[in-house]
């Protein structure tokens, strides 16, 4: 049978389901979401709006087929793995439209509690948590950014369909800003933007600035053309160089390029 109760005595099998390192912190991250989920609504599979619950805020009719643990695995599982729903649904013997509500309702609510958890590190944490290679070439850095996009339909409406076209992916997208400690944790996260904007564009456009102390640095790939945007905050950009339209760079890009990658390759 496939459940969290048949992988939970071994971590590594939940650490491939899930990507918790343990059936331990799996728990920890559950009990952190349990009590909001005992009253959580439930996802309509035909619109945006909730199921009717009581005024206990509990869901009338039928008990749920499955426990609030296994529905919170379920949800890691295709987070973790992308399964697709017809397949989750199938292991567990539900219908797929099931998985969707299911996943949906799950989303929403740790969208709205893992908010409430500050991300971005302070720069005493920062350093004392800092690997070795950013000590030795890189102290100062902050954070290390760089922009993920997500694939979406087609807009209907064709203004929308050029907004979020990214010449990049080829494809209508939609687009935010991740940025990372060195030593991996993720620390920012900005609103989604339309697929068609710039990396600088998103840049300035985020919350980033107003997080950035002065003597920080940042890391980016070259897409990022911020520095006049950071210095006037104190904080130094850290980017490899361009080739400039020579045919090779020559030894000091190269030795600064290779750093950089050993960096942001950290990811």
């Amino acid at each position: 049978v496939f459940s969290i109760e048949r992988f939970k005595a071994d971590d590594k099998l939940v650490a491939f389901y899930t990507g918790f390192s343990s059936y331990m912190m799996f728990v920890a991250c559950f009990n952190f979401l349990r009590r909001s989920a005992e009253t959580m609504r439930g996802w309509k599979a035909s619109g945006t709006c909730p199921e009717d619950v009581d005024q206990h805020g509990r869901k009338p009719g039928r008990k749920a087929k499955l426990s609030l643990e296994e529905q919170f695995f379920l949800v890691m599982v295709r987070l973790r793995l992308g399964l697709f729903e017809v397949d989750i649904a199938d292991r567990y013997g539900v219908h797929p439209s099931t998985v969707s509500r299911i996943v949906i309702t799950w989303l929403n609510l740790m969208y709205v509690k893992f908010q409430q958890l500050p991300a971005w590190l302070s720069r005493h944490k920062i350093n004392r948590l800092m690997p070795p290679c950013f000590k030795k070439w890189y102290p100062s850095t902050r954070v290390i950014i760089d922009c993920t996009e997500f694939f979406i339909n087609t807009p209907s409406s064709l203004a929308r369909q050029s907004a979020t076209w990214s010449s990049y992916k080829q494809h209508n997208t939609v687009k935010c800003l991740i940025g990372i400690a060195p030593h991996g944790h993720v620390t920012f996260v900005s609103p989604v933007f339309e697929g068609s904007i710039s990396d600088r564009a998103i840049t300035e456009q985020s919350n980033l600035f107003e997080l950035l102390e002065r003597g920080d640095s940042v890391m980016a790939d070259k897409g990022f053309d911020i520095q006049d945007l950071l210095i006037t905050r104190g904080v130094r950009l850290n980017i490899p160089p361009f080739k400039k339209g020579e045919q090779q760079m020559c030894p000091e890009d190269v030795t600064s390029t290779k750093k950089n990658r050993s960096g942001t390759h950290s990811r």
